[in-house]
């Protein structure tokens, strides 16, 4: 366990630092694939159904894996709501912590990263060109002059 919590419960009590709690409002069984469905910001069903699909697959390690996340996972309370919240940049607000927290389509995101990994370039293009210039060395012997 990181540094943040001394022992298992206190983290266990604040979700684990990542909003991770049962949700007792939209349980079936235990309230846990409607938590960890909330943690990632799907569907309850679509949860319901991966951990069916899991138990199908793997069998018991599904059921033991269920079990276990239903005894350390802390039931979600209405006045745990806004306990884990971040402030985001972008939107310049306080939101839910979340995993996946992505509100642009990875199209825009992957121009964004294009655009600024565009704009470095040139800045370190235009460093190179001043530091390998003529006005580099006569700005460095001036600089060198005042001291």
């Amino acid at each position: 366990m990181s540094g943040k919590y001394n022992n298992f419960f206190e983290a266990r009590r604040n979700g684990f630092g990542m909003n991770l709690y049962r949700n007792m409002r939209h349980k079936k069984i235990g309230g846990v694939c409607a938590g960890v469905a909330d943690h990632f910001e799907i569907d309850h069903n679509i949860m319901r159904l991966i951990v069916i699909a899991m138990a199908v697959f793997t069998g018991m390690l599904a059921v033991w894996a269920y079990i276990v996340c239903w005894v350390a996972l802390m039931p979600k309370r209405e006045s745990r709501e806004n306990v884990d919240m971040e402030y985001d940049e972008n939107e310049r607000c306080y939101r839910k912590r979340k995993v996946f927290r992505y509100r642009k389509a990875a199209s825009e995101r992957v121009r964004d990263a294009s655009t600024r990994l565009r704009d470095a370039t040139q800045r370190i293009e235009r460093m190179e060109r001043y530091v390998t210039s003529r006005r580099y060395n006569l700005d460095k012997e001036f600089a060198d002059l005042k001291n």
